[in-house]
């Protein structure tokens, strides 16, 4: 009872604008909340690793360019907001609680697109795989599934 109304009051504060508030970088694009949230695992996927790998972080800005069609301007924008939530983040959950909404194979595909960035700099390390595995876990994704999107990007 009390988490469902904990949800309740936090939706109805991320859906209420507040007075004097400025407007959220990633909204004025045009991009929805679930759409940057994945952004921002992407960035903090990239750096668990403790390497910042620059072909991680091509990756999504490449991803931002043409996935959303963003100008390389409005992808810098919300490029920068997002690593900047990735790197204040403290648990994985405050960012996958709002894609438990997506379905089952928008899900898959976001484990997909997590995986294409861990495996961009041509190596997973042990930490990005666990957090892939965390990942999956919070977005109720099925162990199956998470072995085929691994195996599905697994550089040759």
């Amino acid at each position: 009872m009390f988490n469902f109304l904990k949800n309740l009051l936090e939706k109805a504060s991320n859906d209420w604008p507040s007075a004097g508030a400025t407007e959220l970088p990633w909204r004025k694009v045009g991009l929805s909340e679930s759409q940057f949230m994945a952004v921002v695992l992407m960035l903090q996927l990239a750096e668990a690793d403790f390497n910042s790998a620059e072909q991680e972080h091509d990756w999504v800005l490449n991803y931002l360019l043409k996935e959303y069609q963003l100008s390389p301007t409005d992808a810098e924008i919300v490029f920068n907001a997002a690593a900047t939530q990735a790197a204040d983040a403290t648990c994985l959950h405050a960012y996958t609680s709002k894609l438990k909404m997506l379905t089952e194979q928008q899900r898959i595909a976001l484990l997909e697109q997590l995986w294409q960035v861990a495996y961009a700099d041509g190596q997973v390390d042990p930490n990005e795989e666990a957090m892939l595995r965390n990942v999956a876990d919070l977005l109720f994704i099925k162990h199956s599934d998470f072995i085929k999107a691994k195996l599905a990007f697994k550089p040759t």
